[in-house]
């Protein structure tokens, strides 16, 4: 899968934003043409599977010929469109096609205001009524936030799984180096929010950016089984799963250069015109990044931890980044 980044542009300024580098900086959007060109490069190598992105997706100026164009490609089994929700409204009548799914991410009234808090609420109503292929969403950024404006959403949508990250700062060597500080700060508000995930009876699932191993003990890992067990009970077309090992997940922006993901974007940007296919590119991503950001670590308490030899830490590649040139130059002299 790829995700296709339609527009720079949002109608929102999350304060937890991970693609700040991109967002509301420029008015930069895909032409149809280079979109086209897009969907027949993923297409090359069999992939059936395409992601919508941005900004937010729903702003772009022509998202209602990009829908109607994969609605009609036979080839795309599935589109996943991330969005914040707040436009659904204005494209409900191309929206209901069954290869279409939602990962919805949700903020609350405090971050986005009560009048768009309210609109939220009534397009995943509406949604709910052309198409049940949604997840819903969100963002733990704050060890002081109010997150139960998640659950009144999930029982409005009628939802028993919902996709949750860590949301913590990642743009200074000084964040990165001192990342498992901030996810200790972050411990008390998980936990509470898995004890009331669980009291709700929802399942949640990590996304990304999950937090590591080494600082979870026996309670918390079995509160996490007994909220997977919950997932089991409901039939769910979920199309995020949780996930503690990172595999390249390619982001395309308008001008056809490629990231290896968001988090990364800084670090390594190319052509796609460089690369026969999706599998090829996702190749070599994993070659120039993966390799070498398994090998790294954040800081030294982490150097021989069992968790992270056996790639079950979870801390994002992100985190690291200012170690790969290092690792790299350590194995060319191996």
């Amino acid at each position: 899968m790829a995700n296709i980044f339609l527009t720079r542009k949002c109608n929102l300024k999350c304060p937890y934003c991970f693609a700040d580098e991109f967002v509301n900086k420029e008015n930069e959007e895909y032409t149809l043409e280079n979109f086209k060109k897009v969907v027949e490069f993923i297409k090359a190598d069999g992939t059936d599977r395409i992601g919508l992105i941005g900004g937010e997706p729903t702003v772009y100026s022509h998202f209602k010929e990009v829908i109607e164009i994969l609605n009609a490609d036979e080839k795309i089994k599935q589109v996943v469109i991330y969005t914040n929700g707040l436009n659904l409204d204005k494209y409900l009548d191309i929206l209901g096609n069954e290869k279409i799914h939602f990962l919805i991410n949700c903020n609350s009234a405090s971050d986005i205001g009560e009048a768009m808090f309210d609109k939220l609420k009534s397009n995943i109503k509406a949604l709910k009524e052309v198409n049940k292929n949604y997840t819903l969403g969100i963002n733990i950024y704050s060890k002081n936030m109010d997150y139960q404006y998640i659950f009144e959403l999930l029982r409005i949508a009628d939802s028993h799984n919902l996709r949750f990250s860590t949301a913590l700062p990642n743009d200074t060597k000084e964040h990165t180096e001192d990342i498992l500080a901030g996810f200790k700060e972050m411990k008390s508000v998980l936990r509470s929010f898995w004890l009331d995930c669980k009291k709700n009876d929802i399942s949640p699932h990590n996304d990304c950016n999950s937090i590591p191993d080494c600082l979870l003990d026996v309670e918390d890992k079995r509160l996490l089984l007994e909220l997977s067990q919950i997932g089991k009970k409901y039939v769910t077309s979920n199309p995020i799963q949780s996930c503690r090992t990172c595999n390249p997940v390619i982001d395309i922006l308008p001008d056809l250069t490629a990231v290896r993901c968001f988090g990364l974007s800084k670090y390594m940007k190319v052509s796609i015109n460089d690369f026969k296919s999706l599998s090829n590119l996702t190749n070599w991503f994993y070659n120039k990044i993966d390799l070498y950001a398994r090998l790294a670590y954040v800081n030294s308490d982490c150097e021989n931890c069992k968790h992270r030899l056996y790639s079950r830490c979870g801390v994002c590649f992100t985190y690291k980044i200012h170690k790969f040139d290092k690792i790299k130059e350590l194995v060319r002299n191996i």
